[in-house]
């Protein structure tokens, strides 16, 4: 086997980057994991070398080293512009992981992983979060992910963030008791609430720090009234995502896998059971289940089948996220 026979399968995100390395015909033969890719988060130049390191780790893992692969397909959190999607082709280019490389927005390499292009509709919440689908015609569209300054309503983020919001909501009693005030202490391992202010203001709490804040709603929710409404909320957020792609795809009276993924449906039922009600009002006929394969396999599946249209119309340098726009 020559060393074109290899490709490279590469999910980046806000919190960690997956590579995963194996042949033409779908087989994986290694793994890497790194820090964040999200190049909005840490830019270029960090995002380049989280990416280059996974594909290394990987190679190595397969007994590759030295070994430069065929084709890689990079699928990436918040490349949603014409400008995002030149800025990562460039610095994914620079790398040199592959002798040609294909970049993607990280929702179409987890529906990818979820469908291997049959109809269907994934909903991705970890640190953001967004939903894309397929269907019978062949027809993308994908729902949100836009960013936690203007969208992301559901993901981790916006959980940590309402974390706070009620906790300071309780300290002023605008709000009634809350165990997240306590939490919020003892995370920070200060004795007043107002002291965490400084910690976050001023010393670089982001977007990934905020959105750690999550796990502290789920773990207070069985006996929080507030917390289980934030993980209410949360759930009907995902939920309509999903229903709006399903709309747009014509689906919502077809029967289809709903995949979802990410850190934040492992809150617990006070987010899952209101995403399923929702999902099943609008959508009766959707299975909804957990992705059980990492998205990142997705990307590599591609770049396996590298006369996926999608890459296709990379190649004819088209707006490949065009059917994603809203409408």
């Amino acid at each position: 086997m020559n060393t074109r026979d290899y490709v490279v399968g590469v999910d980046g995100g806000a919190s960690k980057t997956l590579a995963l390395v194996g042949t033409t015909d779908g087989v994986i033969l290694g793994r890497g994991e790194t820090g964040p890719s999200n190049y909005h988060n840490v830019g270029p130049t960090v995002a380049g070398k989280a990416i280059k390191n996974a594909v290394l780790q990987a190679k190595e893992d397969a007994g590759l080293n030295g070994i430069i692969p065929k084709t890689a397909v990079v699928a990436l959190a918040a490349v949603d512009s014409s400008r995002d999607r030149y800025v990562a082709s460039r610095f994914v280019r620079r790398t040199g992981i592959s002798r040609a490389s294909f970049v993607i927005h990280d929702s179409v390499a987890a529906l990818y992983a979820a469908t291997q292009g049959k109809p269907g509709i994934i909903v991705i919440s970890g640190t953001g979060c967004v939903a894309a689908g397929i269907n019978e015609r062949g027809q993308y569209a994908r729902v949100g992910g836009w960013g936690y300054l203007v969208d992301d309503e559901g993901s981790a983020y916006d959980v940590g963030r309402k974390a706070l919001t009620t906790a300071f909501r309780s300290a002023d009693g605008r709000a009634e008791h809350t165990k997240l005030t306590g939490n919020l202490k003892r995370r920070f391992k200060t004795h007043a609430l107002g002291d965490i202010l400084n910690t976050i203001y001023t010393k670089g709490w982001d977007v990934e720090k905020i959105a750690s804040l999550a796990p502290l709603v789920s773990t207070a929710a069985e006996s929080d009234t507030l917390c289980r409404d934030i993980l209410k909320r949360a759930g009907i957020s995902l939920a309509e995502l999903a229903v709006t792609a399903a709309k747009r795809l014509r689906m919502r009276n077809s029967e289809f896998p709903l995949a979802i993924v990410g850190g934040n449906f492992k809150s617990g039922r006070f987010l899952l059971r209101p995403f399923a009600s929702k999902v099943k009002l609008d959508c009766p006929r959707a299975k909804i289940r957990m992705l059980d394969v990492e998205p990142a396999e997705g990307a590599f599946w591609l770049a396996a089948k590298s006369n996926s249209p999608i890459l296709a119309e990379s190649r004819k340098a088209k707006d490949m996220f065009a059917d994603f726009a809203p409408k």
